[in-house]
């Protein structure tokens, strides 16, 4: 298992898109507070924008990834050698979960210091309070990766990605719409916990979260639902 996932992270850490998609994510953080400049509105760019544009850069890496695999017959050599389905899919989980971090630490580095830099008022911040709402958001990214992963692991090629974008843009639109709606529905608002786009309308890194030790459980059981998912269906799948 070590030697499959040292395998993996080398792979993945030489592949040029990987600091491509990085530098990107951090200039469109640097974009979105330049934007917001004129109006000193910092407080919902760390949580909604990472909500926003992580989820496309970290489904791109990993569609590239996993569809590159499945096409070059490296995932078919892998099981040759003697590597289980299951250790093929945890590796990528553990690889692509750093990678999270990584696109995660560059989009908010990028965002406050680039809000310091452009003298944007940060005094009403409080640093107890930024990190729950910061802690909260990467939960949630992780959510987002691993439904990602599945996409890519039931999609075996570069389709996957144009699949993920609509799935991701579809859930922003319902949770925007949906939680304006049904904004005093407290049903609504526990089905909106399993789903990270749901909380892009809560969230602001002025205020403690509601209840995030609720959120963190429903949307880390709703990762967790689609890594399990991931594995029976790979596990059964027939290699081409």
């Amino acid at each position: 298992m070590s030697k499959l996932l040292n395998a993996d992270m080398s792979r993945i850490l030489k592949a040029k898109s990987l600091y491509y998609g990085m530098f990107i994510t951090a200039l469109l953080a640097v974009l979105f507070v330049f934007l917001n400049k004129e109006d000193n509105v910092f407080a919902s760019i760390p949580e909604s924008g990472a909500l926003v544009i992580l989820p496309f850069f970290i489904g791109s890496v990993i569609a590239l990834n996993v569809s590159t695999e499945f096409t070059s017959g490296a995932i078919r050599n892998k099981l040759i050698i003697g590597h289980s389905r299951v250790n093929i899919l945890l590796s990528w989980s553990v690889c692509f979960t750093i990678v999270t971090v990584l696109f995660f630490a560059a989009y908010e580095g990028a965002a406050f210091a680039s809000a310091a830099i452009m003298s944007y008022d940060l005094s009403a911040l409080k640093a107890d309070i930024v990190l729950e709402n910061l802690l909260l958001v990467l939960v949630l990214v992780f959510t987002n990766m691993f439904l990602s992963l599945l996409i890519c692991v039931i999609i075996e090629d570069v389709r996957s990605v144009a699949v993920m974008f609509i799935l991701q843009f579809s859930m922003m639109m319902i949770a925007t719409i949906g939680g304006e709606a049904l904004s005093d529905s407290e049903a609504a608002k526990l089905i909106f916990r399993f789903f990270p786009q749901g909380q892009m309308n809560v969230m602001s890194i002025l205020t403690a979260p509601d209840k995030p030790w609720l959120t963190a459980i429903c949307t880390m059981s709703a990762g967790a639902a689609m890594l399990i998912l991931s594995i029976v269906y790979f596990r059964k799948h027939d290699m081409k």
